[in-house]
C-alpha cells in the first residue's frame, strides 16, 4: 500500500437500511399513495417485520402517516416540506447555466433559454458562441413566438390552447419572406413541431440567422422553457441540424435532470 493510498478515505458504501426506507416510501407512492404493510412487503421483497419497522421510524420522523381508520400508511408531511425547499431553491436560469455554456462550446453556436411570458418569448439564460459571427441574445429580451423555434416548442408543447388559439388568431408581423403568419399554416407547423420534438427557424424572425430548439421540461412533466441553438444560416441549416441535435438533446436532457425530471423518463423517451 502506498503512502497515498493510505491517506485516501475509503470507498463509500450504500447503506442498505437507507435504501430500503427509500424502497418502502416508492411503494407507497406506487401503490396509490395509500397501502397497508402487507402490500409494501409484497412491492418491495422485504419482510412484513421489516417493513413494520421502517415504518414505525419514517412515521416518527413524519414522513409517512397511518390512518387511525384504515390503519394503512401514507406519504407524509415532511416529504413535501423537503420537496417544496428543492423547488423554491432551485432557479431555471442556475440549473442550466453551466450546460449551456458546455453546448456553445461544444457546437461553436449561441445557446439560448427561453420561456412563455405574457404572449411573447422571453431570454432568462444564454451562452455566447465563441465564433466571429454568431447571434447574441441577453436575458431579459423579448421576442415574437411565431417566428422562433423557440416560441415554437412554447406554443406546440402549451397546455393552454386558447392562449394558443388568440396568439396564432391575430395580425401577426412579417419580418422576412419565410415568416410564416397564417393561422393554418401555424398550427400544421406546430403539429410537426410537437410529434417531432423539435422546432427550426429559417430566417423566419431575420435574414441569415436560424435556430432549433427542443423542450425543456420541469418534475412535474410540463413543458416549462425552451433551449435553442442560434447562428448564421451558413453554419446552422437544414443539412446540419443532424449534426447539432445529439448535442443539443443531450444538454436539454441535463438541464432536465437538474429540475427534477427522473433519469428513467430520458431513457424512455429516448428509445
Amino acid at each position: 500500500m502506498t503512502a497515498d493510498e493510505a491517506d485516501s478515505p475509503p470507498a463509500p458504501r450504500r447503506v442498505r437500511a437507507v435504501e430500503h426506507a427509500m424502497d418502502v416510501l416508492d411503494a407507497i407512492n406506487a401503490l396509490d399513495g395509500q397501502a397497508g404493510v402487507s402490500e409494501i412487503a409484497r412491492q418491495t421483497g422485504l419482510s412484513k417485520a421489516a417493513v413494520h419497522h421502517l415504518l414505525a421510524t419514517l412515521a416518527d420522523r413524519r414522513f409517512v402517516t397511518q390512518d387511525a381508520v384504515t390503519s394503512q400508511y401514507r406519504l407524509g408531511w415532511a416529504l413535501y416540506e423537503l420537496g417544496s425547499s428543492v423547488v423554491h431553491g432551485l432557479r431555471l436560469e442556475r440549473a442550466s447555466a453551466p450546460h449551456l455554456a458546455w453546448l456553445a462550446a461544444h457546437t461553436g453556436e449561441s445557446v439560448l433559454l427561453s420561456i412563455l411570458s405574457e404572449d411573447e418569448l422571453l431570454y432568462v439564460a444564454s451562452a455566447d458562441a465563441p465564433q466571429t459571427v454568431r447571434m447574441v441574445a441577453t436575458s431579459g429580451r423579448r421576442s415574437a413566438l411565431h417566428a422562433t423555434a423557440s416560441g415554437k416548442i412554447l406554443l406546440a408543447f402549451s397546455d393552454d390552447q386558447e392562449m394558443v388559439d388568440r396568439i396564432i388568431s391575430k395580425a401577426l408581423p412579417r419580418w422576412t419572406p419565410t415568416t410564416i403568419t397564417q393561422p393554418n399554416r401555424i398550427r400544421t407547423d406546430l403539429a410537426k413541431v410537437k410529434a417531432s420534438g423539435f422546432a427550426t427557424c429559417w430566417e423566419e424572425r431575420e435574414v441569415g440567422l436560424c435556430s432549433i430548439a427542443i423542450p425543456i421540461r420541469d418534475f412535474t412533466g410540463h413543458v416549462v422553457a425552451a433551449l435553442a441553438l442560434a447562428g448564421p444560416a451558413g453554419r446552422l441549416n437544414e443539412e446540419t441540424v443532424g449534426a447539432h441535435l445529439p448535442p443539443l438533446l443531450q444538454t436539454g436532457n441535463r438541464i432536465q435532470l437538474e429540475l427534477g425530471v427522473r433519469p428513467a423518463t430520458l431513457r424512455a423517451k429516448a428509445k
